[in-house]
């Protein structure tokens, strides 16, 4: 047995001899690695940019970075660049793209948008940082025909598009297949026509489309979508919206913020929904039961409204399109209802008291209240909700309130009560708010 260990013992110290001596005669063992295991440790070592440089290792890692599945490219890097680093890329398929620029021109991006569109097989995420430009140079711009554009390519294979392009005009293609695509975020665009939106990302171009967002847009004044597969829409801040036509068999979540009440559009809300399978519906946004139309809800359980002003005028429109929503859903099974109480900034002793116009709630088991304070005491408006829902089981409660002017504190508190809110839980819950308000 002692003569095995020594043997053993003299074998291994061989086996690191050899070693030092390759380590100092400068043997490269790492590069004889197979590439899978070697494109794995170009992933970790911080992005496209220090990949690419291992180029100068040697001739074995000279290309090895066109094998990298996913690719990122930070804002110094051009349109030049990007674009031959995608055509240098080899198969298998590229998964993810990321590229972040800083104020980029649409010639620039369209420099390499096409070649990715072919090469991408995942997903892309581009982030245009531009700088804020105010509300009216966009619109102004807006109106020049000439002015120049991103055209969007097709990504027969994408699954993934999110762009947020710092305002730059974009336009749709006109043909194509989004073949495989499943998710799309449209962030800080100007659609640029003639093809309109809705109709390119419907059924018969998006086939496999469940989640669209669009938010903070201009030039989308009329969303005509049908889809087969669309499972979830969101809606924010797409000025100058006037007409919404959403026909969706299985839509399960539909939320639309602030859209027609642009302030500045004054549009009147023109909508119409048709969403058998829809669960969830956060309307926070103009309402008229007179050109907004609702199909057939019957699994509709969430519902979420504009937000509700505690004291100011009489006819302030929000409230009344608030109550009008309430009241269109008055008679459905909504077990779970979003509402937002808000008090202005200022002194109330110029405004009225409005909480006595909201008279009636569906019958809902779960409310989520929300109540932006600024300083005020919220005690009444609260308990003045309470007391129209006597079959809440579960309540959540987030209350922002404004220490004062210069230093705001967010307090969020969750109570989940699920028994009747009995005169003793009002109390306690009323005592609670006093104490942090």
């Amino acid at each position: 047995m002692e003569d095995g260990d020594g043997d053993e013992g003299a074998a291994k110290r061989t086996k690191l001899s050899a070693a030092a001596a390759a380590a100092a005669a400068g043997e490269d063992r790492l590069s004889a690695l197979p590439d899978d295991l070697l494109v794995q440790v170009l992933l970790r070592i911080g992005g496209t940019t220090a990949a690419a440089r291992t180029s100068v290792l040697s001739r074995r890692w000279r290309s090895l970075w066109c094998l990298l599945p996913e690719l990122d490219f930070v804002p110094e890097a051009d349109g030049g660049s990007i674009r031959a680093a995608l055509a240098a890329h080899e198969p298998p398929s590229l998964r993810h793209l990321l590229v972040a620029a800083q104020d980029a021109a649409p010639h620039g991006m369209a420099e390499w948008l096409p070649v990715a569109a072919r090469r991408l097989a995942g997903d892309l995420l581009l982030f245009n940082m531009a700088p804020k430009r105010d509300a009216k140079d966009d619109d102004d711009e807006e109106g020049k025909d000439g002015s120049p554009f991103l055209e969007l390519p097709c990504f027969g294979s994408a699954t993934k598009l999110s762009l947020d392009l710092g305002f730059l005009p974009l336009a749709v293609p006109v043909s194509g297949v989004f073949a495989r695509l499943t998710d799309l975020s449209l962030d800080s665009v100007r659609f640029h026509g003639p093809c309109e939106f809705g109709d390119a990302a419907s059924s018969r171009r998006f086939p496999s489309l469940k989640n669209l967002n669009i938010r903070n847009t201009q030039g989308l004044s009329n969303f005509i979508i049908h889809s087969d597969s669309l499972l979830q829409l969101d809606l924010r801040s797409v000025r100058g919206l006037k007409q919404l036509n959403v026909v969706a068999p299985a839509l399960q979540v539909l939320s639309v913020f602030f859209c027609f009440a642009d302030t500045q559009a004054r549009s009147q809300p023109v909508a119409d929904i048709a969403a058998p399978q829809l669960e969830t519906l956060q309307w926070e946004d103009a309402f008229d039961p007179s050109s907004v139309e609702f199909g057939e809800m019957a699994s509709l359980r969430c519902l979420g409204t504009y937000f509700f002003l505690v004291y100011g005028l009489e006819d302030f429109k929000n409230n009344r399109d608030c109550l009008r929503l309430l009241k269109r859903f008055r008679r459905d099974a909504i077990s779970r209802l979003t509402l937002t109480l808000a008090f202005l900034p200022k002194d109330l002793c110029d405004f009225e008291y409005l909480m006595e116009n909201m008279t009636m709630l569906p019958d809902i088991v779960s409310l989520n209240l929300n109540v932006l304070a600024n300083g005020h005491a919220i005690g009444p408006s609260l308990f003045h909700v309470l007391r129209m829902c006597t079959s809440v089981r579960r309540l959540k409660l987030v209350t922002h309130i404004s220490l004062d002017l210069e230093v705001k504190a967010e307090t969020i508190v969750s109570l989940f009560i699920y028994y009747r809110l009995t005169e003793e839980v009002q109390n306690a819950i009323c005592i609670f708010i006093f104490c942090h308000t």
